[in-house]
């Protein structure tokens, strides 16, 4: 369960941005869940919009790489190398100021909030509390000279810990790596709790998909798997899945190699498939099977999907997807929210934060109703070009009473294009006398100027 997260320093969020996943307002006709004590209740989906380069996909970027850090900052990140991180660049001495991340979240049924702060050489801050019967206990805390101080609720071998922590990794990551029980269990909530889907993990996220479609014939995630991949309507009858064939793995790799060769290692290649899949479609002739490859993107984007959805849905974790409608018809994408929304398929807990362009879930004419304290809107600062997130909730709003996708595209609350007419005639202009110099004498000659002229 996540209560919410807070960034600043990242990519385009350069100052504190927080996303609160917290009930405004209780509607029953969701999945709303809460922590053991009744103290909170957080909503199962939130929809985050705004214009094209407005800061949307940094904000779920800024928690995924939270989560990477957590994961790779002991085992994988080079111990000479600093911290592999993005601030946000546009003001000077842009290094000098540290990236913070923190999320409030729940495990065991617990309330506990994470958080750590970096520059380019190593962590400055690290901190973990929890809140049984609701009072803050401090596990441990870290400060920027690495020295670590405890709490005494923290057990364990948390000294021995602390010796081998690096200036450029977590404390978590160090204690997850040498087995301990309880911060363990808040290592695993990042790994297992919290996942990610990107166009960069595309590979991850099918396999996913294979793994659940291989499963025993009578469990439960195989047959959802099988059901999602009809539900679509893509005239899908199944996934023909198989090991690869030796000499096409070979052929594969060979490939790999020479494009590194003559690209450098820097070149980014799709990884390769653990298995071959293929898409069987049924028609009157009988059972097709088509290579992945040679699918619509929305087909594959949908399967790709399916593995994450079923996986939450039934663990009740936190899925994040970025840019959920691209590729995706809107009522498919409207049936996906449903089932995070709706109490009758949503029955872990199991939350939904995504980005999106469709407004249309914000209309009248979808099944799934999303409520004012679910929406959440990115806008790029004139002055800074840094993003800043605000919910509907600022705003006076009728759940249910106003139109809210009509007021969204009106421009009522913000986070739309500001388009400059006056550019498209420029560009009319420049295609009308071929070229950018010609065009720029005759609109000048055209206002009755002479060119040059102030």
């Amino acid at each position: 369960m996540l209560l919410r997260f807070q960034v600043t320093n990242h990519a385009s969020l350069q100052e504190e941005q927080e996303l609160s996943l917290v009930v405004g307002d209780h509607h029953p006709e969701r999945a709303e869940a809460e922590l053991p004590d009744g103290s909170v209740r957080v909503v199962p989906v939130v929809a985050v919009y705004g214009t094209n380069a407005s800061g949307k996909s940094n904000l779920l970027d800024a928690l995924g790489w939270m989560r990477s850090a957590v994961l790779s900052s002991f085992r994988r990140w080079d111990p000479n190398g600093g911290v592999p991180r993005r601030p946000f660049v546009l003001r000077r001495e842009a290094a000098s100021y540290p990236s913070s991340f923190a999320v409030d979240f729940v495990v065991g049924g617990v309330h506990h909030q994470f958080g750590f702060s970096v520059d380019d050489d190593q962590v400055t801050e690290e901190w973990l509390y929890y809140y049984p019967e609701g009072r803050q206990r401090r596990l441990y805390e870290r400060g920027a000279d690495g020295t670590v101080t405890f709490g005494r609720w923290l057990t364990g071998r948390r000294k021995l810990i602390a010796e081998l922590l690096r200036p450029n990794s977590l404390y978590l990551s160090v204690a997850a790596a040498q087995g301990h029980d309880q911060l363990s269990e808040v290592f695993r909530w990042f790994g297992f709790g919290l996942r990610m889907a990107t166009d960069h993990d595309f590979p991850q996220r099918l396999d996913h998909t294979v793994q659940l479609c291989l499963a025993d014939e009578g469990e439960h995630s195989s047959a959802s798997a099988m059901a999602l991949l009809r539900f679509a309507d893509l005239g899908v009858h199944g996934l023909e899945i198989k090991e690869w064939d030796e000499a096409a793995r070979e052929d594969h790799q060979r490939i790999t190699r020479a494009l590194r060769d003559a690209l450098g290692d820097k070149v980014r290649i799709q990884q390769e498939q653990a298995r071959r899949v293929r898409v069987e479609h049924r028609t009157a002739d009988g059972v097709f099977p088509l290579d992945l490859a040679y699918e619509s993107s929305g087909t594959r984007t949908w399967i790709g999907l399916i593995g994450p959805v079923i996986t939450t849905l039934e663990t009740g974790g936190v899925l994040c997807v970025d840019e959920l409608d691209a590729r995706l018809h809107p009522y498919l994408v409207d049936a996906l929210v449903g089932m995070f929304q709706s109490p009758e398929t949503n029955r872990a807990g199991a939350q939904l934060v995504f980005s999106t362009h469709e407004a249309a879930l914000l209309g009248r004419n979808v099944r799934t109703e999303l409520f004012r304290d679910q929406v959440w809107f990115t806008e790029k600062d004139p002055q800074t070009l840094a993003t800043r997130l605000f919910p509907m909730t600022e705003f006076s709003v009728r759940d249910s009473a106003d139109n809210l996708e009509k007021r969204y595209l009106g421009g009522r609350y913000g986070a739309v294009p500001h388009l400059d007419d006056e550019l498209l005639r420029d560009m009319s202009v420049a295609f009308r006398h071929g070229g950018g110099r010609e065009a720029g004498k005759t609109a000048e000659a055209d206002e009755g100027r002479t060119p040059g002229a102030a």
